[in-house]
């Protein structure tokens, strides 16, 4: 396996770094701290990072583009809400959770007919009750699967027709069978396995090979896998904690990579210091756009 290392984009010390996400409408990209309830924004020619403020209890989870360039979809501890990119406002948009204690939403990814697939966690991350669930729209939505500790990455093939989920506490990648025409995914199967050395598989994307990238959380890499789940590339990161990936840019060669400080002993920030900072890569292989959520 392949061995390279990315480069720092922007020094920070983010409590819990996440969810990149490139806007191709506004041409920007966008990620958020967890921990710290945060938007950031990195346009080309822009010196430093715009950070602005959420209104939101801690922690939330994730963003995704949507149809509307005005807004994001965020997920946060009160279910999905519509995000005003000028304002900040929030409306409330979907609960599939609503109603099961302990349990907070993760990461959520759009797929290639626009639907939202969204991965739930136990609180605590200990027990196996966290969800994926697809929603469609405001009333339309349905259960996937069961049984996570902590549910991350949602990916999909190029053709639209697999997608990937990290199941992180267990240290596995499922693949998963869907459809345009059903809500449910189907036929899971285990796609790839993790040494401890290999740390937690985290946030995932996929680039125009059908190739999958995942960051993994106390490992300081981010890992790429065929299609076939074989091991090709292993990008060193300097932070223990390494979250989420996207490709962005006018070519979408630039892998963004966000990471977290959050949990770290002062050791480990010793020989991370960086952790809490963007990094990039600058890949051969470009990445897909991502599909964008219907409102």
């Amino acid at each position: 396996m392949a061995n390279i290392t990315a480069d720092l984009a922007v020094k920070g010390e983010l409590r819990l770094g996440e969810s990149p996400i490139w806007h191709v409408a506004r041409q920007c990209l966008y990620w958020i701290d967890l921990y710290d309830p945060a938007l950031f924004r990195l346009a080309p020619g822009m010196a430093a990072p715009e950070r602005r403020a959420l209104a939101l209890v801690a922690p939330i989870g994730s963003a995704v583009a949507t149809d509307d360039s005005g807004c994001l979809i965020l997920s946060h501890r009160d279910g999905l809400s519509l995000l005003d990119l000028e304002t900040l406002a929030l409306t409330p948009y979907a609960h599939p959770e609503a109603g099961r204690d302990g349990v907070i939403y993760n990461d959520l990814k759009c797929d290639r007919w626009g639907r939202l697939w969204v991965a739930t966690s136990h609180a605590v991350e200990r027990d196996p009750r966290g969800a994926l669930w697809c929603v469609k729209d405001r009333s339309t939505m349905a259960l996937g699967d069961v049984g996570f500790p902590i549910g991350n990455g949602p990916a999909f093939s190029p053709d639209g027709r697999l997608l990937y989920l990290n199941d992180s506490f267990n240290r596995q990648t499922f693949v998963y069978d869907i459809a345009a025409s059903d809500l449910h995914p189907r036929n899971r199967r285990v796609f790839a396995t993790y040494t401890e050395e290999e740390g937690l598989p985290d946030g995932l994307t996929i680039d125009a090979e059908g190739c999958i990238w995942t960051a993994q959380w106390t490992a300081a890499r981010v890992i790429r896998l065929s299609p076939a789940g074989e091991k090709l590339l292993t990008v060193h990161v300097p932070s223990f904690h390494v979250t989420s990936v996207c490709f962005a840019g006018a070519d979408l060669r630039d892998l963004y990579i966000t990471t977290a400080r959050d949990g770290l002993t002062p050791e480990q920030l010793d020989r991370f210091p960086l952790s809490g900072s963007l990094f990039r890569l600058r890949s051969d292989v470009p990445g897909l756009a991502e599909p964008l959520f219907r409102l």
